[in-house]
């Protein structure tokens, strides 16, 4: 969209279109620019092509620039820029018009084609002339005009004479020649429309938009900050990404600068009563696309922090669009179309990181629709109910998740009900949330089994959910020790994110962040280095400012020089310094996801001050002690005294106190070793009481605490628990590097106290170990993620082969067993 400068201190919204000839042709141009968002959301161009390719109006290379759309909605806003440019030969309004009123649809679609057809037959528009009487509450007399009344000529420059009477004539040229004007000059402008109509339903809904002339702003001066030097890099980059990127980029300034102008004009009180931000287009452009969200936030910050607010702004107009129609709708297409809105601007807050004012605006949402008890908006209900426990899961409520979640449970009971409620509910979303959920309070087993059924049911064709389903895959997978497999769904995960989404999505970044979640647990090789800086790259380019992701990408760069030993700089600890300090910006003080930032960051100071001299070692281990407490207190807080996030925090703890001596603690009343001891034994305690028996998260800090016996020589209480240790790990048919420590240690301490029979026999089930757990020979690299992958159906198939293996196997035991029981019977008888 543009806007035209037609005087000073004035501008029209519109958008740009070629010229029309017509005085009616502009009218209906017009018509289309101010409807087109309506049009866009809510027009299916299957419904209508047919009538129009009948009535000449499209061509088959339309068809076919149509068709090319990847979306409904990209298919419609391709239609409607194809129409005005037909020309004046073809009567391309009137054959649309007809196409709307009657559609090759269902009696539901027709009723929505004919408020459409409303919408085009009731826009008024309003001449410069006519914009007098619409801002009579802002005029002053350096807005009039002066009046010249010059004489006109009597006779034109080819002698001949001239009616001066014909006023008529004469102001419709003046009318042909303002709108030349506006389509001459408005691809140099911002524009921006509103739209917005009071109804007599119970809620206030967009029915339609305004055009208007606006004055603009005295003194009015941008606050954007342009990353000059990230379009820079953008645009003399080769790489076909940073191209797209570039355009993206381009077109998200453009918006933002209309965001910007507009939010002004609403605070100086200059746009016309009734007006709403929330529902001027420019936000309706943006809240539309979800896939550019990211390209929005930098701005966004540059604006906070000059103290200006234009998302808390938006929000402030929700509330009072809101406020203002708080009774029950009787309308399910009105609360279809405002629940729409509400729930865009949930997912951009959400995004953004504004976690707890989303999660408000959603608990309001939901109290709103509560009030409605319509058929027709159950569904509306299930998934508002699902966004909210995704809400709270992304902001660690997991109280609050867990209540969504019993409402969506109720509103499937409601839903499967009905004849067609088993047909058009698909629960993969809930199962995934709930597999999160129960992930993140330490149910393993459980959170495997939902993701497992998450993975059955997700559909290929919803992209978002299937990219959300399978990192939580990974997740679940991964704390399941099923390495293999977990490894094969994370670099799919990638693959399929590049293919769907691209390279500069976030959806992208957060495959690859799960990616590097697994190289560094389980692989700890240079690939996992490799990973995590690319993924620290990509993150930088898709959002070009401080986010949380870019945090968790500076932690996973941290955590993997840590994995592989690379202290021969302090890289580790400046990457784990940006991570928190990102972290802390955006989060508040007591959040519970600044514990993850906090273990990192007290993880990779107490290896700074192992290899400091003497002088700073004990002041950084200080520091470590330190945030180690506070991510203490924050699980304790959120997660409860008996978690696994406690437990793996003491163990931590636990390592820090053990670098320590007498000197570093002088006010303590233990020595700081006795603290190591007592803040491991606390870990394994809490592991024995919230994990099964054969958990690796709780055979994993039993071997933490046996290695600190073999470390301060306590042989017999090293031998007894890294014996434990070694009898109940399964194999997961790959090599674990702490699993291995653990034999050698067992053995180094067994010979120590010359128990040969016990070395011999730790030594065979050592070699037992190696034998079928061997290393991985394959490697990760970037090239590999750059593979097209398979379809996610072949590759279910694929991946749960060995399930169908298994299952082929027991059926054959079954069979066997029933066959020697009848033989048994036979040989009895």
């Amino acid at each position: 969209m543009t806007a035209a400068v037609h005087r000073k201190g004035t501008f029209i919204l519109s958008d740009p279109e070629p010229i029309r000839e017509s005085g009616l042709d502009k009218q209906n141009v017009m018509r289309l620019r101010i409807n087109r968002i309506a049009l866009v959301q809510e027009l299916r161009v299957e419904h209508i092509l047919g009538h129009l390719v009948e009535c000449g109006v499209l061509s088959e290379d339309d068809l076919r620039r149509i068709n090319a759309g990847s979306t409904a909605a990209d298919k419609a806003r391709v239609l409607v820029d194809l129409l005005p440019a037909k020309g004046q030969h073809i009567d391309w309004y009137r054959a649309f018009r007809e196409a709307l009123q009657n559609p090759d649809a269902g009696q539901e679609v027709r009723k929505r084609y004919k408020l459409l057809v409303e919408f085009l037959d009731n826009t008024v528009i309003h001449r410069p002339n006519s914009q007098h009487t619409k801002f009579s509450e802002v005029e002053s007399p350096r807005h009039k005009l002066p009046r010249y009344k010059p004489l006109p000529s009597i006779k034109s420059p080819d002698g001949e004479a001239q009616n001066v009477l014909n006023i008529e004539e004469e102001r419709k040229q003046e009318e042909e020649k303002v709108l030349r004007e506006i389509e001459e000059t408005e691809e140099k402008y911002p524009t921006w429309s509103g739209r917005f109509e009071k109804t007599n339903d119970a809620v206030t809904l967009v029915k339609g938009y305004f055009q208007q002339w606006i004055p603009t702003p005295d003194n009015f001066r941008s606050l954007l900050t342009i990353p000059e030097e990230h379009f820079h890099k953008l645009e003399k980059s080769a790489d076909p990404a940073d191209k797209e990127q570039l355009e993206q980029e381009s077109r998200a300034l453009e918006k933002i600068k209309k965001l910007e102008l507009v939010t002004v004009l609403s605070r100086r009180k200059m746009l016309p009563v009734g007006f709403e931000l929330c529902m001027c287009d420019t936000v309706q452009d943006i809240l539309q696309e979800p896939q550019f969200y990211h390209l929005y936030f930098k701005y966004l910050k540059s604006l906070e922090s000059v103290d200006v607010n234009l998302l808390q702004d938006i929000v402030s107009s929700f509330y009072s669009v809101l406020k203002s129609n708080n009774k029950v709708a009787r309308n399910a297409d009105s609360v279809k179309q405002f629940t729409t809105l509400a729930f865009s601007l949930i997912d951009f807050m959400t995004e953004y990181g504004y976690y707890t004012d989303a999660e408000k605006v959603m608990s309001i949402l939901m109290s709103f629709l509560r009030e409605s008890h319509h058929l027709d908006i159950w569904m509306t209900k299930y998934h508002g109910y699902i966004k909210l426990m995704h809400l709270r899961n992304r902001n660690y409520n997991f109280m609050g998740a867990s209540q969504a979640y019993q409402a969506a449970v109720e509103m499937t009971w409601q839903i499967k009900m009905m004849s067609f409620g088993q047909d058009i509910l698909n629960e993969a979303e809930i199962y995934t949330e709930l597999s999160h959920m129960l992930l993140e309070l330490g149910s393993v087993n459980p959170a495997f089994a939902w993701s497992q059924n998450a993975l059955k049911e997700v559909k290929p064709s919803d992209k978002i959910v299937l990219i959300n389903t399978l990192c939580n895959a990974v997740m679940a997978y991964c704390a399941k020790w099923q390495i293999k497999r977990a490894e094969k769904l994370a670099i799919y995960t990638v693959q399929l994110a590049k293919h769907h989404f691209g390279q500069r999505n976030p959806l992208y970044l957060k495959a690859l962040l799960h990616l590097c979640h697994f190289a560094t647990e389980f692989r700890q090789d240079e690939s996992c280095l490799q990973l995590a800086m690319f993924s620290l790259s990509t993150a930088k380019k898709i959002y070009c400012c401080d986010t949380i992701e870019l945090a968790f990408a500076h932690r996973a760069v941290s955590k993997a020089l840590m994995v592989l030993q690379k202290f021969d700089t302090e890289k580790y600890f400046y990457h784990s310094f940006e991570a928190l300090r990102i972290a802390k910006k955006i989060l508040t003080e007591d959040h519970p996801m600044l514990y993850l930032f906090l273990h990192t960051s007290a993880s990779a100071l107490q290896w700074k001050a192992f290899h400091a001299n003497k002088e700073t070692q004990d002041a950084t281990l200080r520091m470590a002690e330190a945030e180690a407490r506070k991510a203490l207190e924050l699980v304790i807080q959120h997660y409860g005294e008996v978690s696994l996030r406690t437990a793996q925090v003491y163990a931590l703890l636990g390592q820090v106190y053990s670098k320590m001596d007498r000197e570093t603690l002088p006010d303590s009343e233990k020595h700081p070793l006795q603290l190591a001891e007592d803040m491991m034994q606390t870990s394994v305690a809490l592991m024995k009481l919230c994990q099964s028996s054969n958990s690796y998260f709780r055979l994993l800090a039993a071997a933490t605490l046996g290695t600190f016996y073999k470390i301060t020589e306590k042989p017999k209480e090293c031998i007894m628990i890294l014996k434990n240790v070694v009898d109940n790990v399964e194999s997961s048919g790959v090599y674990m590097k702490w699993i291995h420590t653990c034999f050698e240690n067992l053995i180094h301490t067994l010979q120590s106290l010359n128990m040969n029979k016990q070395v011999d026999s730790a030594q065979i089930q050592l070699s037992h170990w190696l034998r079928e757990n061997p290393k991985l020979d394959s490697t990760v690299t970037i090239a590999t993620l750059h593979e097209e992958p398979q379809g996610f159906e072949q590759f279910m198939t694929d991946f749960n082969i060995w399930d169908k293996k298994m299952k082929k196997a027991l059926n054959f035991a079954k069979e066997l067993k029933e066959t020697e029981d009848i033989v048994e019977k036979a040989f009895k008888l």
